[in-house]
């Protein structure tokens, strides 16, 4: 709806009637809810894209997702994140998710890294690493809103 050219004609645009023939002030309300979950595996996986850290979660109308990368081995680890626009696109596959950004290296040293997506309109995200050597655990943190 196009604003009105006046103050007055923007202020009548609050109201609104009802079937009654009684008028009230239009509100829009909407469902707000955090998505907050993590995912820890023991990763193997040496080679790309790696091993499932964290399984595909629904992020559907959220516009952010904040991630923790943590990485408690003693060896380099490279996270990716994928991202899908379909309904339902289940476990990873190359047809059904797309890499979002580069790649997240977390040294030994560092032990933990960040990544803040704005994810509109992202529905699914998931996460998979390799390590440089061995087996390794790590833990993805995300929340979504």
């Amino acid at each position: 709806m196009a604003l009105k050219d006046s103050r007055g004609g923007r202020e009548y645009d609050k109201f609104l009637a009802d079937s009654t023939g009684s008028t009230g002030i239009r509100v829009i309300t909407g469902a707000h809810e955090v998505i907050e979950t993590s995912g820890t595996a023991t990763i193997s996986s040496t080679s790309t894209p790696g091993a499932v850290v964290l399984a595909a979660v629904d992020v559907t109308g959220k516009q952010r997702i904040g991630l923790q990368f943590v990485n408690s081995s003693g060896v380099t680890a490279t996270f990716k994140v994928f991202g899908s626009l379909l309904e339902s696109p289940g476990t990873y596959d190359t047809a059904k998710y797309t890499q979002i950004g580069d790649d997240i290296e977390v040294t030994a040293s560092a032990d933990t890294a960040y990544k803040a997506i704005a994810t509109t309109p992202l529905k699914h995200v998931l996460i998979h690493a390799f390590v440089a050597s061995g087996t390794q655990s790590l833990t993805v943190y995300l929340t979504a809103d």
